[in-house]
């Protein structure tokens, strides 16, 4: 059997490394030298440099022609940058193209239909605007008057800057040459700049690739005047909106007064409601469970029969009695028995996940109109215009790219709608439920907010930063206020005042009532613990309701054959409510609606067609 000596592999590769390690290897100086390279420029008091560049070049082997790159940000420092404007550029006694390439002008010389061999010059003009500074006690000069990205070696370099406003003697003291490698803060090319007050002069020789020479020094304010405006009102302006409508809308809603609902004790259901529409108004939402409650309500009512086995859950219709005549019923009844006159739970077809979702469509519409359960007021429009506003105020607040703050911007919006949601999720309409984590969803928006402050602060810190700390809070604090109350802003309809009393009494009845009374309740009615329990479920005390009845002897009724053996309690019933009946109906109406997004996801892919070299990413390039 082969064996792979490892020793051997390692001692194989190491002597082949060393034999290539002797080898010499030239990089490539891109088929041309530089000879003699001349930069003459005229810094004008606005803060824009006139610049003419002879370049001296000689082609060892047949090109095209040379490109020039200006970069179009200036960097000061990591947290300092400006944009720049290059343009009246042209190109003397050449074809030329101008286009832009990753922060860069290029300036492409030469022809595509020539080459060109041996010695010739270039001679190109353009224009550097530099924005105004950032400082507020001083102006500078800050020029690369050869720039990094050369690839070849240039034998003599000299430039020549004209200053249109002169210069004083401190400020030519300050001015600093640093030559060399990228981020040398030192002059290693041993250029000896002579500075006059209205000019500066210097040499730089053999000079290699990727050397560059720069003109750093500090000038007094306001030597550049008239330059090009960095600071913009777009900020300000949108953070002036965002505390209009913040303000507004925290008028708005102190003066919506919250609802209030005073219970009317009930012992029974209400008879013109059944527990599906009594679980929407509870939380103005249409559940699965509310409509699963109808399964035992009809029950009760002698619209089926349920048998219980060891492992399933068998529905019956009966056939003397008049089916359900509300819409959102008839639909998941029709689901049920639209086939046969008995279902096994287990067996549920497709069918009946789509009747569950004409049933809640169908009980939407019931709340509509003069039944419509509330609305929301106009200060939630405003609440949403003011968040945006602040959106947008951190996003533009920078004097060089929104897309420094994006990470601001993204935490902002993110911090925004979760506060919304939380807030909000705490609506008026909620009176069944006292909300027992409303004071921990607050102080969970309250923390996000605090993140969100950091990092504004740290933003605002910036020297590219418009708008100060102190009014971005300002901005912050308003428009978060309002998003706290949100819950105002949902605005019960008079129906809902109309039918709420005597639900939440009766939720009250079931969440309170004593053994006793219940007793005495089902001695009157034996069927009194089926009756209420549809309407236990959907306002979430099912489990509280069966166990007030643990003790109260109970009659298993005739439309319910329970698998378990006697003693009969009302847990058996709780059970099957839970386990036997509820788990095979969710697990239809996730199959139902996994299969709908993968029908929709098929569709859309059929609509879709792809090629070599689509989607993201991609490119190329090359010499010249």
């Amino acid at each position: 059997m082969f064996k792979l000596n490892f020793k051997r592999v390692f001692a194989f590769l190491f002597a082949f490394i060393l034999c290539f390690g002797c080898i010499d290897v030239y990089a490539d100086d891109g088929g041309y030298t530089i000879d003699d390279y001349k930069v003459n420029a005229i810094y004008h008091s606005n803060n824009t440099i006139d610049v003419k560049e002879v370049i001296d070049v000689n082609f060892s082997s047949y090109r095209h022609g040379i490109y020039r790159n200006i970069p179009e940000t200036m960097y000061v420092n990591r947290d300092e940058k400006y944009k720049l404007n290059i343009k009246n550029i042209t190109v003397m006694n050449d074809e030329y193209e101008v286009d832009y390439d990753s922060g860069n002008r290029v300036i492409q010389i030469g022809s595509e239909d020539y080459t060109i061999i041996g010695p010739h010059t270039y001679t190109l003009t353009y224009t550097i605007v530099i924005p105004e500074d950032y400082h507020s006690d001083l102006d500078f000069i800050y020029y690369s008057v050869l720039g990094n990205n050369w690839d070849t070696t240039i034998n003599h370099f000299s430039f020549d800057i004209q200053f249109e406003k002169a210069l004083t003697e401190k400020e030519m003291s300050n001015i600093e040459v640093f030559s060399g490698n990228l981020g040398n803060q030192s002059n290693d090319l041993n250029v000896q700049p002579i500075i006059t007050s209205n000019s500066i002069h210097g040499d730089g020789y053999n000079i290699g690739a990727k050397q560059a020479i720069t003109i750093f020094g500090k000038l007094r304010k306001n030597y550049f005047v008239g330059a090009k405006q960095t600071t913009s009102k777009v900020p300000f302006v949108f953070l002036g909106l965002a505390i209009l409508f913040g303000l507004y809308s925290l008028v708005r809603c102190l003066l919506l007064k919250k609802t209030h609902i005073t219970p009317i004790v009930n012992f029974y259901p209400p008879k013109d409601m059944d527990p599906a529409m009594v679980g929407t108004i509870v939380d103005e939402s249409v559940d699965q469970e509310d409509l699963m409650a109808l399964i035992p309500y009809w029950a009760s009512k002698g619209y089926l029969t349920i048998s219980e086995t060891s492992d399933d859950l068998i529905l019956t219709k009966v056939e003397d009695h008049e089916p359900p005549v509300l819409n959102h019923q008839k639909k998941i009844y029709k689901g049920l028995f639209k086939y046969k006159n008995s279902v096994k739970l287990s067996k549920l077809s497709s069918n009946f996940g789509k009747a569950m979702n004409d049933a809640k469509e169908a009980l939407n519409n019931e709340f509509s109109g003069e039944k419509k359960l509330s609305k929301i007021d106009h200060g939630f429009v405003t609440t949403v215009l003011s968040m945006i506003c602040m959106i947008l105020c951190i996003l533009f607040n920078s004097r060089y790219s929104i897309v420094d703050n994006l990470v601001e911007t993204i935490l902002a919006t993110f911090t925004f709608v979760i506060m919304m949601v939380l807030c909000f999720s705490m609506a008026a309409s909620n009176v069944f439920e006292k909300n027992k984590l409303a004071t921990i969803k607050k102080v969970l928006s309250l923390a996000l907010v605090l993140i969100v402050i950091y990092f504004i602060y740290r933003q605002t810190q910036s020297i590219v930063s418009i708008v100060s700390f102190e009014f971005m809070m300002i901005g912050i604090v308003v428009t978060t206020l309002p998003i706290l109350f949100s819950s105002r802003f949902n605005v019960v309809s008079d129906y809902f005042k109309s039918v709420a009393g005597d639900l939440l009494g009766f939720k009250d009845f079931i969440e309170k009532a004593e053994v006793p009374q219940l007793e005495r309740l089902s001695a009157e009615n034996p069927s009194y613990y089926y009756d209420v329990i549809p309407y236990a479920m959907v306002f979430g005390l099912s489990e509280m309701w069966t166990k007030k009845f643990s003790t109260i002897p109970l009659a298993q009724p005739d439309w319910y054959d329970s698998y378990y053996s006697d003693p009969y309690t009302s847990y058996f019933y709780y059970r099957m409510l839970t386990r036997s009946m509820y788990e095979p109906i969710h697990q239809n109406l996730l199959d139902y609606q996994t299969e709908q997004m993968k029908s929709t996801a098929d569709s859309m892919g059929s609509s879709f067609g792809g090629f070599s070299g689509g989607g993201a990413g991609g490119g190329g390039g090359g010499s010249w």
